[in-house]
C-alpha cells in the first residue's frame, strides 16, 4: 500500500493534521519566505503590493504624516511598517487551514478570497489602532496595542473565519 492509499484511508481530522503543516510550508515558501531565499520574488512583490495599497489607505485615516513606510508619531518617534504588518502571515496560515480541511474546491476557493478581504480589512483596522494608541498615550504601549492586542485581532479573526469555514463542510 503505498503513502498515499494509507494518507486516503485516515479519517478526516488525521489527513488535516498531516495536510496543515505541509500547506502551509508550501504557501510561505512561495509567498512569504520568497523574500528572504530569493527563490522567489513572489513574496517580495505581494509585500510591496499590500504594502502600497495599506499605506494611502492609513494615510487617509491618520492625522499623523506618513513617509514611505513609516507612520510619524512625533519628531522623536515613528510606527514603522514592516512586511510582516501587511497581514500575509495570517492569512497564509487560515488559507492552509481551508486547503488542508476536507472540503469542496468551490467553498475553499470562496472561504480564501473572502479571508483575504477579510483580513485586510481587519489588518488595516488592527495598524490604525496601534497608531492611534501609541500616539495617544505613548510609545510604551506599542509592546500591548501591537504585540498583544494586535496580534489577538489577527488570530480571533482568523479562529472566527475557520470555525465559520468548517460549518459547512461534510466531514467525513
Amino acid at each position: 500500500m503505498s503513502i498515499i492509499d494509507k494518507y486516503r484511508k485516515l479519517d478526516a481530522s488525521n489527513r488535516f493534521l498531516i495536510a496543515f503543516p505541509i500547506w502551509l510550508l508550501i504557501l510561505f515558501g512561495l509567498f512569504y519566505w520568497g523574500r528572504f531565499w530569493s527563490l522567489s520574488p513572489i513574496g517580495e512583490y505581494l509585500d510591496s503590493q499590500l504594502r502600497s495599497i495599506i499605506m494611502p489607505i492609513l494615510d487617509a485615516l491618520l492625522d499623523s504624516p506618513i513617509i514611505g513606510y513609516d507612520i510619524i508619531i512625533n519628531p522623536h518617534y515613528k510606527v514603522v511598517i514592516t512586511p510582516e504588518c501587511n497581514g500575509l502571515i495570517p492569512f497564509l496560515m487560515i488559507s492552509a487551514a481551508i486547503i488542508a480541511f476536507s472540503c469542496s474546491l468551490k467553498r475553499k476557493v470562496i472561504w480564501i478570497l473572502a479571508s483575504a478581504a477579510i483580513f485586510f480589512v481587519v489588518n488595516i483596522f488592527r495598524l490604525y489602532i496601534v497608531a492611534v494608541v501609541v500616539k495617544r498615550y505613548g510609545s510604551e504601549y506599542f509592546y500591548y496595542i501591537h504585540d498583544i492586542g494586535g496580534n489577538l485581532i489577527l488570530v480571533v479573526t482568523g479562529a472566527l473565519i475557520f470555525l465559520r469555514y468548517i460549518r459547512g463542510c461534510d466531514i467525513e
